[in-house]
């Protein structure tokens, strides 16, 4: 008995129990992201740029409560708390089903009845928040059905959080890249130290690391080969377009429109609304010209985007300024520059 109780204080400990703080310091790494990614456009919002659909501020406590779960969870595991680390679990399991709720309900609330042209940029984001949304439904139902594995479940259950992190890297202005898939890298690189992880710890890399790593990059691909596509963007409109009514256009006289015509904004940055061959169409810097169509003599519409403008006119017959109304509640307003 006594050389059992000595072979027993004596047993080394394993290289994992050296590390039991990797879930949890990647847990604290998330709400750094989010708020990275997120709180500047509370602060445009707070200044008065729009208002958000109520739902938005649920959708965010619903995802802030997951990284708080995940964080507690790891942290609770991480001291050896596993009874609680359980009986958390069961509201962990039930949060994340109200996780895939919310995803669903962002995706379908963003476009139902909208009038979302075929050509609109809104049906690459659709190919994204499918993305994201059937992984995390991966490997959240895979890491409570293996929960009893926790060298699985642990993994599964961090890689889950990792997809949603794209919303958050997406919106990180300082980040290379201009669209969702050139970001794909950032969400990529939140899986590194997970191999690292696996090869400090067990000398090879664990067979969900592998699988979960092989089914982000093959969806990321497909999601790269639809973005863009004319396709993807036809299937995605006839979805959805039933379910909305396009804007009933107006025809301007020669007179309406050119009191439309100039540029709006300062000498720092402006944007321009010219007729370019029997046209109108609406220049900002940097990127490609909207053709701009008219439901009426005080607003205008994007036609291939759901975008409307606002006009205000000035003392002189002339518009002196543009509201743009977009969709999510953005709201910025435009003076005659020249």
């Amino acid at each position: 008995m006594i050389s059992e109780l000595t072979s027993a204080s004596v047993r080394p400990i394993t290289t994992s129990q050296r590390w039991p703080w990797f879930f949890v310091s990647m847990a604290a790494v998330f709400p750094v992201l989010v708020a990275l990614g997120f709180i500047p456009d509370y602060i445009m919002f707070l200044s008065g740029t729009g208002t958000p659909h109520w739902f938005a501020h649920v959708h965010g406590a619903v995802m802030t409560s997951w990284l708080i779960m995940f964080f507690t969870q790891s942290f609770l595991a991480a001291r050896g708390n596993l009874r609680y680390h359980k009986q958390l679990g069961q509201w962990g399991a039930a949060l994340g089903g109200v996780v895939i709720i919310t995803l669903l309900a962002t995706i379908v609330r963003r476009r139902l009845g909208i009038w979302y042209p075929e050509e609109s940029f809104v049906w690459d984001i659709f190919v994204i928040e499918l993305y994201a949304t059937a992984l995390f439904v991966l490997f959240f139902t895979w890491g409570i059905a293996v929960r009893k594995d926790s060298a699985s479940h642990k993994r599964l259950l961090l890689l889950a959080t990792i997809i949603i992190m794209g919303a958050a890297t997406d919106r990180i202005r300082f980040l290379p890249g201009e669209s969702p898939v050139d970001k794909f890298v950032y969400v990529d690189a939140l899986i590194i130290p997970l191999f690292l992880y696996d090869y400090v710890t067990r000398r090879n890399i664990h067979r969900i690391t592998i699988i979960g790593t092989v089914a982000i990059v093959s969806m990321q691909g497909l999601s790269a080969m639809a973005y863009g596509s004319p396709a993807w963007h036809k299937f995605g409109f006839s979805i959805f377009a039933p379910f909305s009514t396009p804007p009933i256009e107006t025809k301007l006289t020669a007179a309406q429109i050119n009191a439309i015509l100039g540029d709006y904004g300062d000498k720092n940055w402006h944007l321009t609304i010219e007729v370019d061959q029997g046209k109108l169409y609406m220049v900002m810097p940097g990127i490609p010209k909207f053709e701009l169509g008219a439901t009426s003599e005080n607003e205008l519409f994007v036609r291939t985007e759901a975008w409307r403008i606002k006009l205000t006119n000035g003392p002189d017959g002339k518009v002196a300024k543009l509201t743009h109304l977009q969709v999510d509640g953005l709201k910025w307003e435009v003076a005659r520059y020249r």
